[in-house]
């Protein structure tokens, strides 16, 4: 068929919504491919991510998520798992947008918070109040994945990744 073009799921949220974890379950339902961007930027820099920032600063990780981003939505039948800034870049949005279903996970503060707060590999969150960080980069991000999605799932402390993945599975395959 000619329309071959939104067979990829791309996920995107804020650090912490669960990209990675849903990703890989809904990859094992849907029998696709997983990929996670973050991994793969570790893997071509040999480099963990916070060295990155570290090192080359955030514009460099910027353009290499961009090059990663496209390279990798060309493939067909896989989810991919993006970075929580992946959305800052107008670029990575339309390229997702060609190639993928794109899910919003939609995850409360507080379970982000919950999620993250012991977690030393998110460069971005390396301050005092990491709550207030939080909120702050939330609430300018927040409309940048809302109009890029196709689909958004609301989660919360309560929420069962394989319930996530499930429903992200029906709405993608009833919008396919």
């Amino acid at each position: 068929k000619e329309e071959q073009m939104k067979d990829n799921i791309a996920l995107i949220g804020f650090m912490g919504s669960g990209k990675s974890t849903i990703g890989r379950v809904l990859a094992k339902y849907l029998d696709m491919k997983f990929i996670d961007i973050d991994k793969m930027i570790s893997a071509r820099e040999k480099k963990t991510i916070p060295e990155i920032f570290e090192e080359k600063g955030e514009a460099y990780f910027r353009k290499l998520e961009r090059e990663i981003v496209y390279e990798e939505s060309l493939d067909n039948n896989i989810v991919i798992a993006t970075g929580g800034g992946v959305i800052i870049d107008n670029e990575n949005i339309k390229t997702l947008r060609e190639t993928s279903f794109i899910v919003y996970l939609d995850c409360t503060i507080e379970c982000i918070y919950e999620r993250v707060k012991h977690s030393k590999g998110r460069p971005l969150l390396n301050v005092d109040d990491m709550f207030e960080k939080i909120k702050e980069l939330h609430s300018k991000r927040e409309i940048l994945y809302r109009i890029s999605a196709d689909f958004s799932v609301k989660i919360d402390i309560e929420s069962n990744m394989y319930d996530t993945a499930e429903k992200i599975k029906e709405a993608y395959i009833y919008n396919s």
